[in-house]
């Protein structure tokens, strides 16, 4: 029985090893399927059975459910992109008498016309992978948002959400956000003054808010057809990636792999010679000197390492080494547990938002500011 069990476990651990020497390896880089599911990892969809137009049932008052639809031309097929749209703590409490017994159509007229009129600031979320704009933690962060008098405007790129079921792409997840911020510019065109309009990215959305704004002069042209959309007044990325080549040769389970000799042919080189997914936030970002960016990462994140988003202000800051915006960096240490996702959770939270306005203001007058590095708060 011993001898049966010594073999039977040599013959599981022969194959064990077969599967992480030949089989993972040949996955990875000849299965584009297998990178997407990774990348995107749109088949986790929690919680289920979201019911997205009644944001309320997710945690969210004062937020109502609108959609646009627009023929992609990336993927040559209609699509309809889910969004919420949550107003800040004084708006809804002076709109909560509308969301009871008023028809959608007429709530939409009424709170578009809030938004186009805001005078106060705008945020619009890019979400990282899996699941949905009615996530726990991002449902906290759109609480912060709502406290700070902020409009949130959160949405699901395709395949994910009520959104269009259609597989994600870098391009296709890149031309929904563009779709969704010229519906927001468009509708903030028709106020009297713009108010100020931010975009925060996290994770993945880091990746997606860089490759938009760092080329939304050509985006505008080639998939909008019109002159470039304006610029938004900063760029928050929260857990941010320089490139998805450095962020799986840093991720946690590439430790498993590196040893072997072809590992940077099976695993990394497919995020730099093929283009449909590299999210190369470095190189976008570069394109895009004037947009002041604050990144915010905590030391304990271990699904994107620090390391990789200090690589990322690392090349912002060089590429802005002859003039242009503030680049500026928060690390949250590694005592406040704040991991990848709960950065909303910060106890300095406040002030660091509510000093990247502030200092947006002062930048806009003075566009010659100084880059800085701060680990106290930030300055956008």
């Amino acid at each position: 029985m011993v001898r049966r069990a010594l073999v039977l476990g040599g013959v599981l651990t022969a194959g064990l090893l077969a599967l992480h020497v030949a089989l993972v390896p040949l996955v990875f880089r000849y299965s584009k399927t297998f990178r997407r599911s990774l990348i995107f990892a749109n088949f986790v969809q929690w919680p289920l059975y979201t019911n997205f137009e009644d944001p309320a049932a997710s945690g969210i008052e004062g937020a109502r459910n609108l959609s646009i639809e627009y023929q992609s031309k990336i993927d040559n097929c209609p699509i309809k992109i889910g969004i919420w749209h949550i107003l800040p703590k004084t708006a809804y409490e002076r709109l909560k008498g509308h969301f009871n017994g008023t028809d959608k159509e007429q709530l939409n007229r009424i709170l578009d016309e809030e938004l186009a009129n805001s005078r106060t600031p705008i945020m619009l979320y890019c979400h990282g992978n899996s699941n949905s704009r009615a996530a726990s933690h991002r449902i906290q962060l759109y609480k912060f948002f709502q406290k700070m008098e902020f409009h949130t405007i959160a949405f699901d790129y395709r395949g994910y959400g009520d959104s269009t079921n259609v597989h994600p792409s870098e391009d296709g997840v890149v031309e929904d956000s563009l779709m969704v911020y010229e519906w927001l510019q468009t509708t903030i065109d028709k106020g009297p003054e713009k108010p100020s309009l931010f975009v925060w990215g996290h994770s993945l959305g880091t990746g997606i808010s860089s490759h938009l704004l760092g080329n939304l002069d050509t985006l505008s042209s080639r998939l909008l057809e019109r002159p470039a959309l304006p610029m938004p007044n900063g760029l928050i990325l929260e857990a941010p990636f320089n490139n998805l080549a450095d962020e799986v040769a840093h991720h946690p389970l590439s430790k498993l792999v590196t040893w072997l000799p072809y590992y940077e042919l099976a695993f990394v080189s497919q995020f730099v010679s093929r283009a449909e997914h590299c999210f190369r936030s470095d190189a976008h970002l570069a394109r895009a000197p004037r947009l002041p960016v604050a990144i915010l990462h905590a030391r304990d994140d271990v699904i994107v390492p620090h390391a990789v988003g200090a690589k990322l202000y690392e090349s912002i800051r060089q590429s802005r080494a002859a003039g242009g915006a503030p680049v500026v960096f928060h690390s949250y240490e590694k005592s406040e547990s704040l991991g990848h996702k709960w950065i909303c959770n910060a106890k300095d939270l406040p002030h660091v938002i509510g000093s990247a306005r502030i200092a947006t203001t002062i930048l806009l007058a003075n566009p010659a500011v100084k880059q800085q590095r701060l680990h106290c708060c930030v300055s956008a």
